[in-house]
């Protein structure tokens, strides 16, 4: 994150035009930022491309303060990137090649970073493993905006912070028995259940649970299912009975580990689950899974949850960790829960690096497809976003983000078992094309820029 030694300012050097909205740093008042984003404009560039040998007259210069200000790279066509401006420095610093040119090492060296009005990252389209051949594409850059006076959580700890507990408390973390009729927001609803009744023959009858990703809710995630295909529902809960739950779980301060406790606390004796999950909700049920089939599931006595893999949380920082993996365990025991199928969407099983090195990349692209799903993107996240930004927060010390990164220990304990979990396991899987702006975009961050297969979150 941000902290007093990282606050040097930065100077973006940008082809375009000025806009008459300047900020007070400018010896302009400033204007209010667009909708739906924080702050002030301090500065705002309409970005456009240099005129053949054209310099000087062009070109625009901006600066940014870490900690202070955030970066909006306005994509023509695409989303509107909330960075911080370190970010967006190492972003224009990786344009042209895979390494610094000598200009672009002149220019950090004098703490001015040259802005291209189209964005290309070339060579990197060969060290991303999923792409072969042919660039990326270029894509346009539309504007370039400073905002300041931004709100500012005074939390040290972010996990702790006003913006994460608004972000999770947009749900009632609980189980809820949905109806097949109609799926509305949870939260309230009245539908939250302490207790699953149980089934009369637990063994023929599974529970259908199903479990959201990051930032969002069961309604958010599942809601089309209702609206567009009720027949589907309908056959759903014909097959189970009526037995069909949700949990709604916070995805941020809280672990997927803490999100398996709960669903289980609700759960009778003798469940069996079927789970569908979205994103980081499949790291939830592969948590249940791998302690249930530990416990109850297979068909040969197994190794119980122990000190071989409360090792994987070491030190004090992962004390709550190992508690709730302690608890877990023993209440999938004492139940003798069991996980029979787990599909599974877009799950971060391996982690994804777009989220460990550019967090606030990854949100405003997050935020971006949030919005094309029709999906109404919530101030509260805006404010997370805002907040990331600012910070250039850590996301390894956010529970419910560190799941979704490689190398730390929740990642590196569930793809450290080397023996088979009982159950079946399906995964919806695809992949995406470099032919649209969108794509284009989503290619880039998720595979390029970070040399790495990804699950697409």
């Amino acid at each position: 994150m941000a902290t007093a030694q990282d606050k040097t300012p930065i100077t973006f050097i940008i082809p375009g035009q000025r806009q008459a909205s300047r900020g007070a740093a400018d010896g302009g008042g400033g204007a209010a930022a667009p909708s739906g984003l924080p702050g002030r404009v301090k500065d705002s560039v309409r970005v456009a491309a240099r005129r053949s040998g054209g310099t000087g007259a062009d070109s625009v210069r901006v600066t940014a303060v870490p900690g202070e200000d955030i970066v909006v790279l306005r994509i023509a066509g695409g989303p509107a990137l909330m960075l911080n401006p370190e970010t967006a420095r190492d972003l224009m610093l990786g344009q042209g090649t895979t390494k610094r040119s000598g200009s672009a090492t002149a220019a950090a060296d004098s703490g001015d970073v040259q802005v291209p009005a189209q964005l290309r990252w070339r060579g990197l389209e060969q060290a991303a493993p999923t792409r072969s051949g042919g660039f990326l594409g270029d894509v346009l850059l539309s504007g370039f905006d400073v905002l300041t006076d931004l709100f500012k959580d005074k939390a040290v700890d972010f996990a702790a912070s006003l913006v994460v507990a608004k972000l999770d408390g947009q749900v009632d973390a609980g189980v809820y028995a949905l109806k097949r009729e109609s799926l509305t927001a949870l939260k309230g609803s009245g539908l939250k259940i302490a207790q699953v009744p149980p089934a009369a023959n637990p063994a023929q009858e599974p529970l259908l649970v199903l479990i959201h990703g990051t930032f969002v809710d069961t309604f958010s995630t599942f809601g089309k299912l209702w609206a567009l295909h009720p027949q589907h529902v309908g056959e759903l809960f014909a097959h189970y009975g009526g037995r069909v739950y949700a949990l709604d779980h916070p995805t941020v301060g809280a672990s997927p580990i803490a999100n398996a406790l709960t669903l289980v606390s609700a759960l009778p004796k003798g469940a069996r689950l079927h789970l569908v999950t979205h994103s980081r909700g499949g790291l939830v049920a592969e948590v249940l899974a791998l302690v249930a089939g530990r416990m109850n599931g297979g068909a040969a006595p197994q190794r119980p949850i122990d000190q071989q893999d409360l090792a994987f949380f070491p030190g004090t920082e992962y004390a709550t960790e190992r508690k709730e993996l302690q608890d877990l365990a023993a209440a999938v025991r004492t139940k003798g829960i069991v996980v029979d199928r787990i599909v599974r969407v877009a799950c971060p099983a391996r982690g994804t690096l777009l989220a460990s090195k550019r967090l606030d990349a990854y949100l405003s692209v997050l935020k971006w497809t949030i919005e094309l799903a029709g999906v109404p993107v919530l101030p509260v996240l805006v404010d997370f976003l805002t907040e990331v930004a600012r910070r250039r927060a850590d996301p390894t010390k956010l529970p419910g983000l560190a799941s979704m990164i490689p190398d730390t220990p929740l990642v590196n304990w569930l793809n450290g078992v080397e023996e088979a979990i009982p159950g079946e396991l399906r995964v919806v899987a695809g992949d995406l094309q470099g032919d649209s702006i969108g794509s284009w975009l989503k290619t880039l961050l998720a595979d390029a820029y970070y040399w790495t297969d990804n699950d697409i979150v």
